[in-house]
């Protein structure tokens, strides 16, 4: 998978409660792909956990070509809070 070519990425996500094959929130754009699911985090800076980490809006990313719509990457949240790459 491509990591740091310049584009821009459609971004969806979903959180895990939600029903299998149901609608994927759009978040946004990103110009790559090194970091997309900063695009999944609450923004308003009151959700910041005390610890001062960030609470996921959704577990789940998936990333698309912006005029093909193929998929170029996908990412889930462990149970730690760490971000994977789903593989397959």
């Amino acid at each position: 998978m491509e990591k740091t070519r310049s584009a821009r990425y459609l971004v969806f996500g979903w959180p895990s409660e939600a029903q299998r094959g149901g609608m994927r929130d759009f978040l946004g754009v990103v110009e790559n792909l090194d970091n997309p699911w900063n695009l999944a985090r609450i923004t308003d800076f009151t959700e910041v956990m005390e610890n001062g980490d960030w609470e996921w809006r959704v577990d789940f990313i998936e990333v698309y070509h912006p005029t093909t719509f193929d998929p170029v990457g996908s990412w889930w949240v462990d149970s730690n809070g760490n971000w994977q790459e789903a593989i397959g």
